[in-house]
């Protein structure tokens, strides 16, 4: 019999609840700003640069479960870190909900300045604070659903935030809404310049399945991608069920798993493949994984190639797949007909374009610190040190696909990654 789901949409940083959906402009009300610009709007977000069979995906996924871009007893939506809700890029962001009935005073004193007002904002987008009032937020809405289980799905920061909320619900939900069964869906969560938190890089105990997609191509500083370590659930191992029910939480929001951290998928590990935890590589950028398809992955809606887009097509067949699987119910049919054997060939027959997005068809590491490849992490802090390269973890690509690799490339992790 289905359960009872509440599915929440995260959107990355600087994405609005719309977007993707509409075209949006920032209107300048300041007669400096007017007359230094020549111009009274500019362009904030072309819904054009988006597949039109996917959207923005988190944006998208949200509107065919609940019929439109308003929350919903069957999901909710969750603004983007230094951005506001809706088409009104000035003025108007709905107030946050942080009602979880333990959350402490001192988490309720960060996140009131996120919570409402004008929070559209460059330097809140590099640092990303406000991911923690987000990730409340989307608790919050899952908590006050009465749903028996929660399904999440995430881009960016909004992935992150995903694996966030799951930690604010074990703390601070309560006893009834402790062991309420959550699943991820995260396309390519990366927490940015910022602290990356113990609460990002542990999966919590209550989620039951994530799914992680990460994209290949997209070298940019800064966008170092978090991968999670597998909770007890997942690996069945007792020393990780000991760890999970013997050790206590830490004493601040951002602490709350700094001492049950578990195995690190990203190391060789002589352990069995975890249950319910699957990682994905696929080609592109990180906006490309989302719904963007034009060449080189940035934001000029000239530039759109049909390709491209099949990537994130494949990833929006895949989240509404394993939502699916999770027990969401959509109210429309899948806009994406095409069967993925398709798109993955098409994938590996457009390589140029995706070659193109990070550094050339051929990547070798003549650059210092191997720029020409991905990096990402599992481990909480801020130091560069603490990172993995992404060709070193996911094992040889195989042959057959169009995964470039530098010439250092070797060994892998714990886990077995899937080359999409």
């Amino acid at each position: 019999m289905p359960k009872d789901v509440f599915t929440v949409c995260f959107c990355g940083t600087g994405c609005a609840r719309d977007e993707g959906e509409e075209t949006r402009y920032w209107d300048y009300k300041t007669s400096l700003v007017r007359f230094l610009s020549k111009t009274e709007r500019q362009l904030k977000s072309d819904k054009d640069i988006f597949d039109p069979q996917t959207g923005y995906i988190p944006v998208r996924i949200h509107k065919e479960i609940s019929g439109g871009l308003r929350n919903t007893k069957l999901s909710g939506s969750v603004r983007g870190v230094g951005e506001n809700d809706w088409f009104d890029q000035m003025d108007r962001c709905d107030p946050l909900l942080s009602n979880l009935e333990l959350t402490p005073g001192d988490l309720r004193k960060y996140v009131s300045s996120y919570s409402e007002g004008d929070q559209r904002g460059m330097a809140n987008q590099g640092v990303g604070w406000s991911d923690a009032a987000l990730a409340l937020h989307g608790a919050s809405l899952a908590a006050a659903s009465g749903a028996e289980q929660y399904n999440f799905i995430g881009h960016s920061r909004g992935g992150v935030e995903a694996i966030m909320a799951a930690w604010f619900l074990y703390a601070y939900g309560g006893e009834s809404r402790r062991n309420i069964p959550i699943n991820i869906f995260a396309i390519d969560p990366v927490p940015g310049m910022g602290e990356w938190y113990s609460i990002q890089t542990q999966l919590a105990p209550q989620v039951e399945n994530y799914v992680g997609v990460y994209a290949w191509d997209h070298l940019d500083t800064g966008f170092g991608a978090v991968i999670p370590r597998p909770n007890a659930r997942m690996t069945q191992q007792k020393a990780h069920q000991d760890i999970e029910d013997g050790r206590g939480l830490g004493s601040t929001w951002s602490t709350l798993a700094s001492n049950r951290q578990l195995a690190d998928p990203l190391v060789r590990q002589d352990l069995p493949q975890p249950q319910g935890y699957k990682l994905y590589a696929i080609r592109g950028r990180h906006g490309t994984v989302a719904g963007i398809y034009t060449t080189d992955g940035l934001y000029d809606a000239a530039k759109v190639s049909g390709d491209v887009g099949a990537v994130p097509r494949l990833v929006y067949k895949m989240a509404r797949g394993y939502l699916t699987q999770w027990d969401t119910v959509f109210q429309t049919r899948s806009r994406v007909r095409e069967g993925v054997k398709s798109l993955r060939r098409r994938i590996h027959t457009a390589h140029s374009h995706f070659d193109t997005m990070a550094l050339g068809e051929v990547r070798t590491s003549r650059l210092p610190l191997r720029q020409s490849v991905r990096r990402v992490s599992s481990i909480h802090g801020m130091r560069t040190w603490d990172r993995y390269y992404l060709e070193d973890v996911v094992g040889t690509p195989p042959y057959n696909l169009t995964y470039p690799c530098t010439i250092e490339q070797a060994g892998d992790g714990w886990i077995d990654w899937t080359f999409l």
